[in-house]
Formats: C-alpha cells, sequence, structure tokens
C-alpha cells in the first residue's frame, strides 16, 4: 500500500516485513535507484548493529528504512549515524515534545531506557553490480511497546503508553499509527535535507547537548573484548568519540565498538 504524503510519494507503508533494511537491499538489486523509503508495521526479524536483532511487534514502533543514492562517494555510516540521531531527535520533539538523549553512537535514549536504535549499510555499485551506490539508513523507535523479551525488559523502553497517547496540550487521545505517520514525515524529510548539504557540522552542537555520554566514564570493547576505558571529553565534527584514557586524549570511531556507561 502506498500512503500519498507531502514528500512526493516516498514512503511506501507495508504491513509485516522481514527487515526494511532487508527489503531495500532486494529492491536495489531489482533495479530501483532512486530515493524511497519504506514502513513496516511490523518486523519479523529486525536488523540491530553486530548482528543484533530489533524487536518490533505490531503497530507499537516506527520501523523506518530510507534508502539514498548516489553517483558520488557515500558519507560514512559514523557520519549518517550521527546526523540521523539528531534528526530522530527533532522528530520526537516537534511530534511528541519528548526530548531524548543521544548514546554515542547510534542509540536514543527517554528516562534511562533505549527507545531507538540505528542501522546505517551501504552497497556500493562496485560491490553489487547496481546502477548507483545506496545507503540504507534503518530506524527503530519503541512508540508503544509494553512487554518486551526478558534479554531487553530491562534496557528497552517507550516513548509513550497507550493510556496517555496524546499530543503536548491536546486531551483528545491520537492513534500510534498517527505519531508514527507523522514521524515517519520528519524523519525522511530530515534524513533528505541532511543528503542534500552533506555537512554534519550542522548537527554536532545539538548532538553535543544531547549527548548521555559526555563527561562521563566509559568502557569501550570490540569483537576481542574491552580495549579502553576513559571519561568522554566530546566529538570530532566527524562524529568520533573524544576518550580522555590515563591522562591523554583518543580518538574512537565507530566500528563494531560497544560502548558502556560506567
Amino acid at each position: 500500500m502506498i500512503k500519498e504524503t507531502t514528500l512526493n510519494n516516498l514512503i511506501e507503508y507495508l504491513d509485516e516485513i522481514d527487515s526494511t533494511n532487508e527489503e531495500a537491499k532486494r529492491r536495489i538489486l531489482k533495479g530501483i535507484n532512486e530515493d524511497f523509503a519504506l514502513v513496516a508495521s511490523s518486523q519479523t526479524a529486525g536488523k540491530g548493529r553486530k548482528g543484533r536483532s530489533f524487536y518490533s511487534p505490531k503497530d507499537t514502533g516506527l520501523y523506518l528504512t530510507f534508502t539514498h543514492f548516489s553517483e558520488e562517494g557515500l558519507e560514512d555510516n559514523l557520519k549518517v549515524t550521527t546526523a540521523s540521531s539528531v534528526i530522530v531527535k527533532r522528530a520526537v520533539k516537534k511530534i511528541l515534545n519528548i526530548d531524548c538523549g543521544i548514546k554515542w553512537v547510534n542509540d536514543l535514549y527517554y528516562n534511562d531506557r533505549k527507545i531507538c536504535g540505528i542501522l546505517c549499510e551501504c552497497m556500493f555499485k562496485d560491490s553489487f553490480g547496481t546502477k548507483r551506490n545506496a545507503i540504507i539508513t534503518g530506524i527503530g523507535i519503541n512508540l508503544s511497546t509494553d512487554c518486551f523479551p526478558e534479554d531487553i525488559s530491562s534496557k528497552a523502553g517507550s516513548l509513550i503508553s497507550v493510556e496517555r497517547t496524546q499530543y503536548p496540550d491536546n486531551k483528545d487521545p491520537v492513534s500510534v499509527n498517527l505519531i508514527r505517520e507523522k514521524l515517519a514525515d520528519e524523519i525522511v524529510s530530515g534524513l533528505k535535507e541532511f543528503f542534500l548539504n552533506r555537512d554534519l557540522t550542522l548537527y554536532m552542537e545539538e548532538y553535543l547537548l544531547s549527548s548521555i555520554v559526555l563527561g562521563r566514564e566509559v568502557e569501550l570493547s570490540d569483537a576481542k573484548g574491552i580495549f579502553a576505558k576513559g571519561v568522554v571529553e566530546g566529538f570530532t565534527n566527524d562524529g568520533e568519540l573524544i576518550l580522555k584514557e590515563n591522562g591523554s586524549g583518543k580518538i574512537i570511531n565507530s566500528g563494531e565498538i560497544s560502548l558502556v556507561i560506567l
């Protein structure tokens, strides 16, 4: 089903899919080479970073993938993820009047619980034989999910509950579906703007102010285990983390790194 939007019918709404990111890849391989966005009511195999899954029950979240094509070299995933974090934060603030914090590199938090994850993937035409380079940005937001699997129940949260699903200063409740559509419009519009200007510095001040790790002691690990521990001093204009470790500064790129606040 295609839903008409102010974005020239850019967003397609699906009922159930394995993963909006995987569906985007399938469409790219079939020959689509113009920007498009997919939103699913549910995902049976939602994707997170490092091979993790993203819990995606029906009609309780926003499960969105925006695919951008380019003839030029693509921005690296860290820059896109960093900008996307701010874009999602702005959309949530505008639609729900809720302020979220950002945990480097790709998570949004509300009330000390993760409510959003972002996964960026690339398909280069030289590697996949596609017509153009593509960057696939997957965004999952828990809107009204109230029951999580045991392994994430202590960490995951939602932006709203069914009982208080309403806009600020509006006593009449509105549907989660309407909130999902409005958020999707805002986020896709924000992503289109980012890829148009490609200037991450326009987002870094807000990213810094929204950080929940700035000034905190953290532990960083990769597939081999813990490799750094220190205090977060800031971020570069490319979205890299600046860590003070043993009295000296160290710049950390994302890669397959996990961050734990101590």
